[in-house]
């Protein structure tokens, strides 16, 4: 992922008006990166395109050919894939793991990426138009992680494993992984695969409908009370867990046990932290370990992680950009939104420390294992996946026992229109309001009444007039909505708030 620091440059590359001026900030831009200045010679440069399973994919992949081409550059198209297998070919490249030389005629390559992830070749595996070593890398260190994982499994974690596809392009990817993730005794069951006839892309599915809607995607209807479910949103890159409840007796949809991005974070920090501990004594007090959350993450997570594993917790404004880079700060650095999107980071010093032990020390070729199967460029549904049932089978648990990890504090999420949400501006990651004046005051006063593990926070919205409300409070549904009513008519009567005021 490209730092904060490419961000306006690429604002200027967007909003640019003619040939000329997009020629003179592509120069500027390599001359800002680390390669230094921009390469003389066109042919020696390439552009990754890849799309997901809209009809307008291909409409979009031509004209993003014909811009590329313009330029006298290279096009790699890697036909229909996810998010995250685009930001890992380009990563692997960029890292000289795939390798590529241009070819001797035309502009354009393409592939046809419909095998199976069965094991590669090894000239395969070099190549950036196939996704052998997407697959291989993630797939032989789940494989080597398993047999440890297996030892100290119990029949509880289940093998079948029912997945909503959200009817995406993940589909296909995770459909190429079945086979040979049935070998090691996981069975996927895909759910919304986009077959004719489907309901259409998230809609009544996907990651962020389970998460947001707390209710069963459309499609599981006669899938088993208790199954372990997972739903991944259109394009792959977030994922969150749940169980299912009873059918209801009714047409109405049924609710579930939901084990949204926060879990994912705490399982995950928690596997790495278990592996650490088998390292040498002086290798293990020398890891640093963080997890990155934002304000939304639930205060009984945040408990969690710092009270009961001991690790360190940083709070950044919402956004993957912005916790994607702090976590580039630690050895090991965890994070995952509550929609589900996030991964784990591996510095390349420690990933080197723990080369050079692997040989004597069975939890450091686990752990050099475990970073190739967490995809490192971007948060990937299709990895965390594999991370989680490394994890669950590790710790012989099933989806009742990783949910009792904690229980989240009941909260409620919320806006409220304003005339200018320019009005409203905020510190400490978003967590304090500095302008208007006295709306701190009235949130903080509102906190202190609702009970010593409440807290709440307003935010403007990034992209319409309302500011962003969060309430948390122990004990009840109700003491949530409470507060949360409380801070809204602050925010009505000192933030300029429109329509009636909340009552």
């Amino acid at each position: 992922m490209l730092t904060q620091a490419w961000e306006p440059l690429a604002t200027e590359l967007a909003c640019a008006s003619c040939d000329n001026e997009v020629s003179r900030l592509l120069s500027r831009l390599l001359e800002q990166s680390e390669g230094g200045a921009p390469p003389t010679n066109a042919k020696d440069l390439a552009v990754f395109i890849g799309c997901d399973t809209r009809p307008s994919a291909g409409e979009l992949v031509a004209a993003a050919k014909a811009g590329v081409e313009a330029m006298g550059l290279h096009v790699l198209d890697l036909g229909e894939v996810s998010t995250p297998q685009l930001h890992f070919q380009v990563a692997s490249i960029n890292s000289h793991k795939l390798k590529w030389s241009p070819p001797t005629h035309g502009l354009a390559a393409s592939a046809v990426l419909a095998q199976p992830a069965s094991t590669p070749p090894s000239s395969s595996l070099t190549d950036p138009l196939s996704l052998d070593l997407y697959f291989d890398s993630m797939l032989s260190g789940f494989e080597q992680l398993l047999p440890a994982a297996s030892s100290s499994s119990s029949s509880s974690a289940a093998d079948t494993l029912y997945v909503d596809c959200a009817n995406g392009v993940g589909a296909k990817q995770l459909a190429k992984a079945a086979e040979r993730l049935s070998k090691s005794g996981i069975k996927l069951v895909l759910i919304n695969d986009g077959a004719p006839g489907h309901c259409g892309l998230n809609n009544k599915c996907g990651a962020d409908y389970v998460q947001k809607e707390k209710v069963a995607p459309a499609g599981f209807e006669s899938v088993p009370a208790g199954s372990r479910c997972c739903s991944i949103d259109g394009d792959a890159d977030r994922l969150v867990y749940f169980t299912l409840d009873e059918p209801a007796s009714t047409s109405g949809q049924r609710r579930v046990g939901l084990l949204d991005g926060d879990k994912v974070a705490a399982l995950t920090a928690l596997l790495v932290r278990d592996l650490i501990a088998g390292l040498p004594a002086e290798e293990a007090a020398h890891v640093k370990v963080g997890v990155v959350q934002t304000a939304y993450a639930n205060g009984a997570s945040t408990t969690y992680l710092t009270q009961d594993l001991g690790l360190e917790v940083a709070c950044t404004k919402t956004g993957v950009k912005h916790l994607h880079e702090v976590a580039h700060s630690y050895d090991v650095g965890v994070y995952f939104e509550a929609n589900g999107h996030g991964t784990a980071l591996f510095s390349k010093p420690l990933l080197s420390r723990l080369a050079q032990l692997e040989d004597s020390n069975p939890a450091a070729k686990q752990l050099l294992a475990l970073s190739r199967v967490i995809n490192q460029s971007v948060g990937d549904a299709l990895s965390c996946i594999l991370a989680v049932e490394l994890a669950l089978r590790r710790k012989g648990w099933d989806c009742a026992a990783w949910q009792g990890l904690y229980t989240d504090l009941p909260s409620r999420q919320t806006k409220l229109g304003v005339k200018d949400r320019a009005a409203i501006t905020t510190t400490d990651a978003e967590r304090k309001c500095v302008k208007p004046a006295g709306l701190q005051d009235a949130v903080d006063a509102a906190v202190k009444e609702a009970g010593p593990q409440a807290r709440a926070f307003v935010r403007p919205s990034g992209t319409e007039d309302c500011v962003r409300v969060y309430a948390e409070a122990a004990g009840t549904q109700a003491a949530a909505d409470a507060l949360a009513l409380k801070v809204m008519q602050a925010v009505w009567d000192l933030a300029g708030g429109t329509g009636p005021r909340p009552e």
